[in-house]
């Protein structure tokens, strides 16, 4: 008989079978992936309607107990269910020595989001993106060229992608601006981290090696509404677009030495949370020797745009809308 998913729930909760796997040290709100090198507090547990759940902050990934033992036998929740519960009730009796249940915790993990199925794309697709992101055809070509922005056909949506050179961070949102659906498991979302990505990763920081500055944005819209700026000051080539994914991550520890010596610009979000990450940022680029660093603040502009000016794409539809052309970069190629 197929053992009862919600009896095992109650007896074996996550933060039980966590312990029982070995994995005790890691069953708390905020801490360092169990999956993969990090010293950031990017991985925790979280109890919601009476269910545990884990959440990676660092790659998007969430879900419960079938989740967590999917991702460490390498099986497919859906597919591989039937398995997985198996192996759910073998953990839940077990109270001895857990040898039978191997489970391995890499001290550095080599896999990378599987990008095989982008590709640069055409004319039809920069057109489709401009005149969603209402961000020029010569600023997104420019990040096509640049090798930041690819296309693609994923779960039967076609798909535009942001990824840099480093290969360890991919994000994917649809070309028609729709939603990708939910299901049981998942509820809609507007864009979805590839598996094995590290989302704490600053996307776009090894293409930025020979430039002097940087233009520090936060979300995949900002990071490429930003290379049309950089090419309408003629500044392509000297100040970098970089983009962290998500305002709830640090930067990556092994990337903050690329910031060494820089002239950094952030770009927050002006909300909590980007005002928040800002500073954190901020915190985090000083100490790693970066030569100043300074924000820009949308709010000084939101009394002649008469609403709210949350991001870079939103000031960019806004000074579009009155003609405002004043550089916004140019100090930082100093």
């Amino acid at each position: 008989m197929r053992p009862d998913l919600e009896y095992l729930r109650k007896i074996c909760p996550l933060p039980i079978l966590m312990r029982k796997l070995g994995l005790g040290r890691f069953a708390t709100s905020s801490c360092p992936s169990p999956f993969r090198a990090d010293l950031n507090a990017s991985w925790g547990i979280y109890e919601s309607r009476g269910r545990w759940l884990f959440k990676d902050f660092g790659t998007g990934e969430w879900g419960d107990e079938i989740a967590l033992l999917a991702h460490l036998h390498q099986l497919d929740q859906q597919r591989d269910f039937v398995k997985l519960l198996g192996l759910y009730e073998r953990v839940a009796n077990l109270t001895g020595d857990l040898a039978e249940l191997p489970v391995i915790l890499p001290e550095a993990s080599n896999l990378k989001p599987d990008t095989s199925f982008l590709t640069t794309g055409g004319d039809d697709q920069i057109s489709k993106l401009s005149s969603l992101r209402k961000i020029s055809e010569e600023g997104l070509r420019y990040a096509s060229d640049r090798g930041v922005l690819k296309f693609g056909q994923w779960l039967g949506h076609e798909v535009f992608a942001v990824l840099d050179q480093s290969g360890v961070l991919a994000e994917v949102r649809r070309l028609d601006g729709q939603y990708f659906p939910g299901s049981d498991k998942f509820p809609s979302h507007k864009s979805h981290t590839l598996k094995h990505s590290r989302k704490h990763w600053p996307l776009g920081i090894l293409e930025a090696l020979d430039c002097a500055g940087i233009g520090l944005v936060e979300g995949m819209p900002d990071f490429l509404a930003f290379h049309q700026f950089a090419v309408e000051e003629g500044l392509n080539g000297k100040v970098a677009p970089v983009a962290m994914l998500t305002s709830s991550c640090d930067i990556a520890t092994d990337a903050l030495s690329q910031f060494n010596g820089k002239s950094i610009r952030i770009f927050p979000h002006a909300d909590e949370p980007g005002n928040d990450a800002a500073e954190r940022w901020q915190k985090q680029l000083m100490e790693a020797g970066a030569k100043r660093v300074d924000f820009f603040n949308f709010r000084s502009f939101e009394a002649g745009a008469g609403s709210e000016l949350k991001d870079l794409c939103d000031f960019n539809r806004y000074r579009r809308m009155i003609g405002y052309n004043h550089n916004i970069l140019n100090s930082l190629a100093l």
